[in-house]
């Protein structure tokens, strides 16, 4: 288990990429993340409300779909690597629900199914954790070895990606599965490309 504590924060030089940790994270997140050096993620910033950090983007029959992680409420500011989530109610069972509804006719779905499965039957305690593991398997399937460290403390780096949008490196497109009902919706949750693309996602990423 991965283990934060402490509320202050020094500050100091780096020379790499600073990431946040993303719920799945957004395609454009992925093709940064591919293309960056010297990889940090943060754990030692204040958790920041309403962003992928906790919340990723699907598309499901009916449209653009949000997925919410809910987080455990507190009084004073929290660190993100001590951000807790919350069961109080069964977000679980709904995100697995609403991507089956959404991926179940995808190409590969039935694929990589039961590698993400288990991820909503046991509970995890941070939030972090829970991403850094999704991020771990996500990058197993795309066959991409991507080095990394967690930050030590609070960081200042030249490649700051802690508050992009992660908008697309290019415009791209590809089959979805409500492409019969729905025009192409770009930027979704990188599990968009992975259960619709298979292992060609990773030439998507790397464009």
């Amino acid at each position: 288990m991965v283990k934060f504590a402490g509320t202050e924060c020094s500050v100091y030089q780096n020379s790499g990429s600073i990431f946040p940790i993303f719920y799945t994270g957004s395609i454009g997140y992925y093709q940064a993340l591919l293309h960056a050096e010297n990889v940090e993620f943060e754990v030692h910033e204040h958790f920041v409300k309403q962003t992928q950090r906790n919340r990723c983007e699907i598309l499901g029959p009916n449209g653009r779909q949000l997925l919410v992680i809910p987080t455990q409420k507190k009084t004073e500011r929290r660190l993100t690597g001590n951000t807790e989530m919350s069961y109080a109610e069964n977000w679980q069972k709904q995100h697995w629900k609403s991507l089956e509804a959404a991926y179940r006719r995808s190409p590969y779905f039935e694929y990589y199914e039961h590698e993400f499965f288990p991820y909503y039957q046991s509970e995890t305690k941070l939030l972090v954790e829970f991403n850094l593991n999704l991020l771990k398997t996500i990058l197993k399937l795309l066959k991409v070895n991507l080095s990394y460290t967690l930050t030590e403390a609070y960081k200042v780096a030249p490649k700051d990606y802690r508050e992009s949008q992660f908008p697309l490196s290019k415009d791209i497109s590809y089959m979805q599965v409500f492409n019969d009902r729905h025009s192409f919706e770009s930027n979704l949750s990188v599990l968009d490309a992975l259960f619709n693309l298979g292992p060609k996602a990773t030439d998507l990423l790397r464009i």
